[in-house]
């Protein structure tokens, strides 16, 4: 991308960290393909990769824990029965270790794969009750996201 300087009248590029790029997680069959940073890598399906992908698909925006626990492939009707077993309270304090759990573990996964694409969601993932996908607005990545519908019924995010 050239810009230029209307004073001066001098073309300059700006610097390649700044320039938006685009990066890929997408779902091919029981595996994903993740391309980061001029590195790709292949993994296999996990519930930690179906979280990551809908909070990349929606940056800036909080999910309760329960929420994405609705988007990942599981047994039907294994959460609806979890919820009627437990008060509100316990379910939403499982939903968070398990979502954490699962995206932590992936991230541990990627140090040895993909130890740039590990910083980046160590540091622009927050887990919790809510959990959200904070890109810095400084340094624009732009994700090409594709994930087949789980089981459950949930379609593209």
């Amino acid at each position: 991308m050239q810009n230029v300087t209307p004073s001066l009248g001098r073309r300059h590029r700006r610097p390649r960290s700044l320039e938006a790029s685009v990066n890929v997680l997408r779902q091919e069959g029981e595996y994903w393909r993740a391309h980061y940073a001029g590195t790709q890598v292949r993994l296999k399906d996990s519930k930690g990769l179906h979280y990551v992908a809908y909070l990349l698909r929606h940056p800036g925006r909080q999910f309760h824990a329960c929420e994405l626990m609705a988007v990942a492939p599981g047994p039907d009707g294994e959460r609806a029965q979890f919820d009627m077993q437990y008060p509100k309270a316990a379910v939403a304090e499982r939903a968070r270790l398990a979502v954490t759990k699962r995206i932590k573990a992936l991230v541990m996964k990627l140090e040895t794969c993909h130890p740039a694409l590990a910083y980046y969601l160590r540091t622009t993932i927050k887990t919790g009750y809510y959990c959200t996908y904070l890109p810095d607005p400084h340094r624009p990545v732009s994700w090409e996201l594709k994930a087949q519908p789980s089981r459950a019924g949930v379609l593209g995010y």
